[in-house]
């Protein structure tokens, strides 16, 4: 231990009380199940969406702990849990300086844990790569522009696809673009269910990038030059941290320019990567594994020990309290000090939206978005965005929300044009009926009379939608033939 540390004896952190380590596993739980926040906002009872319930619950871990971390017995396992977010960043600093701490994983709302790969600083600055960043972003944008649908609709896998292109452009230069083999080994190796899964996935991966990083092949943040012995590790942690800023944060921030008042492009973009990176951090929560004893402050940490950072739910609690939220980038990687390759996927990702903006105008098309009242949570995989030609949207509609499924279409158009957009809203609607009836059917509405007024309501709901929807239908074949 560093003895150096503490003027007294260490000490083993307290252990949550049986209660409360019961309620921290259900509000785990709760991050798979989406759709039990409807209810509660839709009879105005915020106090019982999910990110309330969770913000009351470490608020009481809070009050009963002191606000020192604090031993967690739950169904996802044992955790350290500090409850401040600089508590969060000390402790897992004081285990990096002590070389104690292990393997890094994120943990999803689903319950998964991905294996993130290990911090390590590009030996550039931003002002060195910005130019090559600007010039391949504007690119990119252009291709994902024209890969829009016929409604001008974003497909996500399509999305994907190109922002990884994107993120290979810039860490590996021109000559990775369509090797999109790079980004699938990465994504593999971060799923790998166990140690020697993992090892052999890493090494396919260096193997894939060993002609990027070390034949010398000019752009992107390798042509800066990168020392044999860490030019693997440097390159393998931008290009995941790069990527990550592209597909996620990008994607989100496309969506909050939509509910900004309209300031300049480079205001909008640069504020809209930043809230996205604030509310919506990509790693919302990390575990650390320590693999060797050490002391922090008056607590002694054993080996064996994981370091759960709940970085969305303690930055949450912090802001309602009046507390800072730090660095937005470093929301993008798990090192407890600033880290390069976390600046350089927000650069990346604000000079892709600023490009999009440039073209089109993002419309979102679901989730519904207001600016006084945005969601908790905004999970990429169903944000549904589509690029509207300006000229074609009114700016005083651009800007705003529209209806699932449905985009301003173009004036002028024949009846052939509309009814397509017709059959697209009639589709929206039933889907949308069919999953308040989904909801609806839920056993968790059976317990008493409260409950069966709001599967009623919900009912109610999707009788409407499916009435809206034969209506478009009928409409749309009108106008077909």
């Amino acid at each position: 231990m560093n003895a150096s540390d503490t003027t007294t004896a260490p000490r083993r952190p307290a252990t949550a009380w049986p209660l409360e380590n019961a309620l921290i596993s259900a509000a785990l739980a709760a991050q798979r199940v989406s759709w039990i926040d409807a209810p509660a906002r839709a009879f105005g009872l915020t106090p019982f969406t999910r990110q309330s319930l969770t913000r009351q619950v470490l608020s009481q871990l809070r009050r009963t702990a002191s606000g020192r971390p604090t031993r967690l017995r739950t169904a996802f396992g044992t955790f350290l849990m500090p409850l401040t977010a600089d508590d969060a960043t000390s402790l897992v600093g004081v285990a990096d300086e002590a070389g104690a701490r292990g393997t890094v994983t994120a943990l999803t709302a689903e319950g998964r844990r991905l294996r993130l790969t290990p911090h390590a600083a590009p030996p550039v600055t931003l002002g060195a790569v910005r130019d090559g960043v600007r010039a391949a972003a504007d690119e990119e944008a252009a291709r994902i522009y024209a890969a829009r649908r016929t409604d001008g609709s974003l497909d996500r896998a399509d999305w994907c696809a190109l922002t990884g292109r994107l993120a290979r452009r810039i860490v590996l230069g021109d000559a990775a673009a369509d090797d999109s083999l790079v980004s699938a080994i990465l994504e593999a190796a971060a799923r790998a269910e166990d140690s020697t899964e993992y090892a052999a996935r890493a090494a396919a991966l260096r193997r894939r990038l060993d002609p990027y990083v070390h034949t010398g092949a000019p752009g992107g943040l390798v042509a800066a030059g990168l020392a044999d012995d860490t030019g693997d590790a440097v390159v393998e942690h931008a290009l995941e941290t790069v990527t990550r800023a592209l597909t996620d944060t990008a994607a989100q921030a496309l969506a909050l320019v939509t509910v900004q008042p309209l300031l300049p492009a480079t205001d909008r973009t640069e504020r809209a990567v930043g809230e996205a990176l604030r509310r919506y951090p990509p790693l919302a929560a990390t575990v650390h594994e320590i693999r060797a004893p050490f002391a922090w402050h008056d607590l002694a940490v054993e080996a064996g020990t994981e370091i759960l950072c709940a970085t969305a739910w303690l930055r949450d609690l912090d802001e309602t309290q009046g507390h800072g939220s730090g660095d937005p980038s470093a929301s993008l990687c798990a090192a407890p000090a600033p880290c390069a390759a976390a600046e350089l996927g927000v650069l990346a990702a604000t000079e892709l939206v600023r490009a999009l903006t440039r073209l089109a105008e993002p419309v979102v098309l679901a989730p519904q978005l207001t600016a006084d009242a945005l969601p908790a949570e905004l999970p990429v995989a169903s944000l549904r965005i589509a690029l509207a030609d300006a000229d074609h949207v009114p700016r005083d509609t651009a800007a705003r929300p529209v209806a699932d499924g449905y985009l301003p279409p173009a004036v002028g158009q024949s009846p052939a044009h509309y009814a397509t957009f017709a059959a697209a809203g009639a589709r929206s609607l039933e889907e949308h009926a069919r999953k308040l009836a989904d909801c609806a059917r839920q056993s968790g509405w059976n317990h008493d009379a409260f409950g069966e007024k709001c599967r009623m309501t919900l009912l109610a709901h999707a009788q409407r939608c499916a009435r809206a929807a034969a209506d478009a239908r009928r409409a749309a074949d009108w106008l077909a033939n």
